[in-house]
């Protein structure tokens, strides 16, 4: 009954309450570049969607897109296959990916006439866009930086399991914490301010934090997940490919994926060839235009041998793989068009309003106390002198 009534005076909640506050000290820079990035990578797709406009026929054959590569590369020497990116209801572009000395070129390609439409240097016109997505993920700092990010996603779910445990008041006044005082002065709006943003936003906050430690530790999450619900058709036999192998011709890939799904479309294919253990995936759909993450059909291969490494279909999805593979879309908003991402961006920032609620509460009730103290010291000891 402790809790219920006056959660305010039991030990262990004080206890919750500093583990909150210096986890949240630690990972609140962390937190702002986090969901500022995350909120403009909302738009990611809108914002690099740079498609020349082009009419099309219905009737048109298949593209050749062995021809389309074979042509990218050519007006780009030195360069080698990224992906190809399908994902639009025009068929008529195809978007080319290059990975050029690490540079990211994108060869916007006429599938009726194998001609380069136009191509731009993704680094350079969108970096942004690019940085923001390389903080994102990796906090700028690569692999070891990708890591870390997976770490803070797990605290950053933490303190939102504290938060709502912490944000309990009492049954005489939880009410009160339901809303906003605005006519409070300000050190208590400020407490109010945090206090009903958290409780609020808790399910999209621990959500966010468990999505971004999927997104570094799948394996590990996705054990989690089949201990409630199967998902067997997601395990991967493991790649023997490494640098410097050969890579079969994407045009192989897609065929065979095509013949495994007939009635579907090209919707991305990615050449992950650049670590050991490489593959292709290839990402088949109905309708491509559709977020690929809740409607798709992918299949990975091994790139020298062509050995299918994964075959899993939207059609037989269980419970459990339909949670594990529509992560990224609740992650980043994507399945309800522009008002959702909209909503998404500026829920986005919530976390930022709580860091910055938060670091003022630790200044008013600690640290402005410290530092008066501290000056007055200054000014003694400055007047002994």
């Amino acid at each position: 009954m402790g809790y219920i009534q006056q959660p305010h005076t039991l030990w262990w909640r004080k206890a919750l309450f500093q583990v909150h506050l210096w986890i949240g000290v630690c990972i609140g820079l962390y937190v702002i570049a986090i969901c500022i990035t995350g909120s403009v990578l909302v738009f990611e797709q809108n914002l690099l969607n740079d498609r020349p406009s082009l009419p099309q026929s219905p009737t048109h054959a298949a593209p050749d897109w062995q021809q389309l590569v074979r042509t990218a590369i050519q007006g780009n020497p030195g360069s080698t296959l990224a992906y190809i990116d399908m994902r639009s209801s025009n068929r008529r572009i195809v978007p080319i990916g290059l990975d050029a000395n690490g540079r990211t070129l994108v060869v916007y390609m006429d599938a009726y006439t194998d001609r380069i439409v136009k191509q731009e240097d993704l680094g350079r016109k969108h970096w942004f866009v690019e940085f923001a997505l390389s903080l994102h993920t990796q906090l700028a700092l690569g692999a070891r930086g990708a890591i870390a990010n997976g770490i803070g996603g797990a605290l950053l779910f933490l303190m939102a399991l504290l938060g709502i445990v912490l944000w309990w008041p009492g049954i005489r006044i939880w009410k009160r914490a339901l809303k906003i005082n605005w006519r409070a002065r300000w050190a208590g709006l400020n407490f109010d301010v945090h206090r009903t943003f958290g409780f609020w936003c808790f399910l999209l906050i621990a959500m966010w934090g468990i999505t971004g430690v999927y997104f570094i530790f799948p394996k590990a999450v996705q054990g989690a997940i089949s201990a409630f619900s199967s998902t067997a058709s997601l395990k991967e036999v493991p790649s023997n490919w490494k640098p410097g192998d050969r890579v079969l011709p994407v045009s192989d890939f897609i065929r065979r994926a095509q013949a495994l799904y007939p009635r579907d479309h090209l919707a991305y294919a990615y050449m992950d060839v650049g670590r050991p253990h490489g593959e292709v995936q290839i990402y088949m759909s109905p309708n491509p235009s559709v977020p690929m993450e809740l409607l798709e059909d992918e299949v990975v291969f091994n790139p020298a041998s062509g050995a299918m490494l994964m075959n899993t279909s939207s059609a037989r999805w269980t419970t459990g793989e339909r949670f594990a593979l529509g992560v990224y879309s609740a992650h980043f908003g994507d399945f309800g068009g522009l008002p959702l991402q909209i909503l998404w961006a500026i829920l986005g920032l919530v976390p930022v309003v709580l860091v910055i609620t938060a670091y003022t509460m630790w200044w008013n009730r600690s640290l402005k106390k410290k530092w008066a103290k501290l000056s007055t010291r200054r000014n003694v000891y400055a007047s002994s002198q």
